[in-house]
């Protein structure tokens, strides 16, 4: 009687290394997915924190525009910074020594005017 020697057979490393190769492909994926997921979120948020600063900004403005645009804060600059005054108001202003000249009466006979 002849014996057959059976040679283990060659196992095939082909199928198992594919399926770890796209193992490994497969968890990169979801890693850099989940890192691009991330960045987003926070660019997101940085959006909305400048996006809420810059409403705060427009509602100052606008609050600082209603203030310029009233009639007292518009009087108060006619008086201050031009000068202005109302029909029939005097301006009485303190003056220091020697910013005035001295009084001089008007001559005898002078007309004033109203």
């Amino acid at each position: 009687m002849s014996k057959v020697i059976r040679l283990p057979k060659k196992r095939r490393l082909w199928p198992e290394l594919i399926i770890i190769l796209v193992a490994v492909y497969l968890l990169y994926s979801f890693a850099h997915l989940g890192l691009a997921l991330y960045q987003t979120n926070l660019q997101i948020q940085a959006y909305e924190n400048q996006k809420a600063a810059l409403l705060q900004e427009n509602a100052r403005l606008r609050q600082e525009i209603q203030e310029l645009n009233s009639d007292s804060y518009i009087e108060k600059v006619a008086r201050e910074e031009l000068g202005l005054v109302k029909p029939g108001e005097r301006v009485i202003m303190s003056a220091q020594p020697g910013q005035v000249r001295p009084y001089k009466p008007p001559e005898p006979g002078h007309q004033f005017r109203d």
